[in-house]
């Protein structure tokens, strides 16, 4: 025991400055928090996206029967006002590189102490320059219109947003520090302040980014988007891989297990791939195919039977424990755990710095992510289309994706699949509680 104290110590030390890092720099910060402040947004466009597509088709409604009877009038509204019921979505979900394009920037420029409004704005105006250039469309009746391209808008576009947030906001920085800014007397309002302050850094990013955009187009007639994709294409395609998914669960598994927030250090990785695969299979379902599967929906195994290292089932079998410790904390974290919060499980029991409970935490997670993959290619579950970014019940979030139950039952599935793995590492660990609560009564009864 006291060997594998010092291996967690040494690993601590080594990884818990990395770990620091990216939870805490301000890029990587503001991405995230640009992400998740937009999370009501998405659950808007979801609702009206599981309004607009009934868990139903023509086939099984001809087929009859007691599920048919119930949707079938779900299924006739939802084709009749589908146009009507996808606006909310159009709206959020291909808008999101917009929105978040704007989101991002805001949060950066607030740690920078730069108006995070006009930061916000100059990101957003820098990227429908880049992104969505006015293109001619000419219309049956031969007259000519003037429209956006929407290609960048959604999902697809997310890292270029990502990089115009960073990177605006960085020159406004450049231009604020070494004084390139028009300043106004200090009688006048901060709001009309500001936004003379932006013109100059606003003017400078126009011409750097629409500069380069013209470049692209002129020389290899591709957009910055396009461009941006084509040059991750190789480190995404290594990334976004099987192999490559099963990687950065193991990463994160690991860095709990010596107190640091895995999911926060890949989140930066995985949500722009995550948005990006649900938006694709959006547009899809939207035009009457079937969503298809990316790697990164076998993410999901880092969490989907109870919390962080899937603990639900270990949580369940401290219920009835032995050890008083255990009992405790699992009468605690029951409830938590079916909803995905099992940091009092992760802390309580404790798991972290445990090298007995870190075997199960991490083997377990990599074995339902390879039973997520399993279930994805043979059909049984169906890949997200909806994205669904809240807290709900173990299930619930995976259901309301797809729509489809089995991704409801194949959750639930995972937790005896896990009990099994978790299991003979309980017990060992329950037996050095035992006898650890014994000797302490015992001192305790003779003092």
């Amino acid at each position: 025991m006291e060997k594998e104290n010092v291996f967690f110590n040494k690993l601590q030390k080594w990884l818990t400055p990395v770990g620091d890092f990216l939870a805490n720099q301000k890029h990587f910060a503001s991405i995230s928090a640009g992400l998740m402040s937009i999370v009501g947004l998405t659950i808007i466009g979801a609702i009206f996206q599981i309004i607009a597509n009934p868990p139903i088709t023509p086939e099984l409604i001809a087929e009859g029967g007691i599920f048919a009877t119930i949707l079938t009038p779900w299924y006739n509204f939802s084709m009749a006002y589908k146009e009507i019921l996808l606006v909310p979505y159009n709206m959020t979900m291909n808008l999101f590189s917009v929105i978040t394009s704007f989101t991002i920037a805001y949060q950066l420029g607030k740690r920078y102490n730069i108006s995070s409004l006009s930061s916000g704005i100059v990101s957003l105006v820098i990227f429908l320059i880049v992104a969505a250039p006015m293109k001619s469309v000419t219309l049956a009746d031969e007259s000519i219109i003037k429209v956006l391209n929407t290609e960048y808008l959604g999902g697809t576009g997310l890292f270029t947003a990502i990089l115009v947030a960073l990177v605006t906001v960085e020159i406004t920085r450049f231009c604020r520090d070494k004084n390139i800014v028009i300043r106004m007397p200090d009688v006048v309002p901060s709001f009309l302040s500001d936004s003379f302050s932006a013109i100059i850094p606003l003017l400078i990013n126009v011409v750097i980014f629409y500069g380069a955009s013209l470049t692209l187009n002129a020389t290899m007639g591709i957009l910055l988007p396009g461009a941006l994709m084509n040059l991750l294409a190789a480190p995404l395609g290594a990334i976004n891989s099987i192999p490559g998914m099963l990687f950065l669960i193991l990463i994160a598994t690991l860095l709990w297990i010596i107190g640091i927030h895995g999911a926060m250090v890949i989140m930066p990785i995985q949500v722009p791939l995550l948005i990006q695969a649900i938006t694709e299979n959006g547009a899809l379902v939207a035009a009457g195919q079937d969503p298809i599967f990316h790697p990164v929906f076998i993410m999901g195994a880092i969490s989907l039977a109870g919390g962080t290292g899937n603990t639900l089932a270990f949580t369940i079998m401290s219920i009835r424990s032995k050890s008083k410790q255990l009992k405790a904390i699992g009468k605690a974290g029951i409830i938590p755990g079916i909803f995905g919060v099992n940091e009092p499980v992760l802390f309580g029991s404790p798991i972290v710095f445990n090298p007995i409970l870190a075997i199960p935490f991490v083997l377990g997670t990599i074995v339902v992510a390879l039973l997520l993959w399993l279930g994805f290619t043979i059909g049984l579950i169906t890949p997200g289309y909806i994205l669904i970014l809240s807290l709900l019940p173990i299930g619930f979030g995976s259901f309301l994706s797809s729509m489809n139950i089995m991704n409801l039952i194949y959750a639930w599935l995972m937790v005896p699949v896990t009990a099994v793995v978790w299991y003979p590492f309980f017990k060992v660990y329950e037996r050095q509680l035992v006898e650890k609560e014994r000797i302490q009564e015992e001192n305790t009864t003779a003092n």
